[in-house]
């Protein structure tokens, strides 16, 4: 299972600064299990959300894991009409779930989430990695697209010297990172993004054995 905790209210706030209508997504498996972004949670943000002065155009949970595609897709077609009107969609799940949302639609979407820690899976036969549950989601800034994952030298800041039609210098079959996270903010009107340099991130928070106590978290998102 995977681990995460509510990014401060705060933080969030400041996200959607420029988006008035949200749309808010939540993971019916992990999230929902950890209660951070489950059907209460994400009630209870939608509320914090107009006492701000944000305006709600829907929500949804995912029958299953919001990081399966197929699933999720399914579930936004559902709620097609709602997203017509939307500025910003807030996804309540881990790193590759609030990626697997930003790869089905053509909105902003932000984590509602950090995610913190994994658990063993067994059952899948292929799986692509998209998140080093870092725990300091960075996906607002790069287009939900996470270069600590997917760019094998971790680089905040790219692309490097050495891509080549658009693919990686490491693996010539994999595409780069940045080259995808440029196109996104492109596609998005966000281009400008890409003049914000991000500084070193901290890896201590990677340092294990890490420890999730929900009480902290939960005091942590309300300052």
């Amino acid at each position: 299972m995977i681990i995460t905790e509510q990014k401060a209210f705060a933080e969030l706030l400041s996200l959607l600064e420029r988006h008035q209508s949200v749309f808010v997504v939540g993971c019916g498996v992990c999230a929902t299990t950890w209660r951070t972004g489950g059907e209460p949670e994400v009630k209870a943000l939608l509320s914090e959300l107009s006492a701000a002065g944000k305006q709600s155009t829907g929500w949804t949970i995912t029958a299953e894991a919001c990081c399966d595609a197929r699933l999720t897709r399914r579930i936004l077609k559902q709620s097609s009409t709602a997203l017509k009107i939307t500025d910003a969609i807030v996804v309540m799940a881990c790193g590759a779930g609030t990626q697997t949302v930003a790869s089905l639609v053509e909105l902003p979407v932000y984590p509602g989430l950090n995610t913190i820690g994994l658990s063993q899976i067994q059952s899948l036969s292929l799986a692509l990695e998209r998140c080093r549950l870092c725990g300091d989601c960075m996906l607002a800034e790069t287009a939900g697209i996470c270069p600590v994952a997917r760019c094998p030298k971790g680089l905040m800041n790219g692309p490097c010297g050495g891509y080549q039609d658009g693919k990686c210098e490491v693996d010539r079959t994999q595409d780069c990172a940045w080259v995808l996270i440029y196109e996104r903010l492109q596609t998005l009107g966000q281009e400008a993004r890409l003049a914000i340099i991000s500084e070193p991130k901290d890896w201590s928070r990677m340092r294990s054995p890490r420890v999730a106590d929900k009480k902290a978290a939960q005091l942590a998102a309300k300052e």
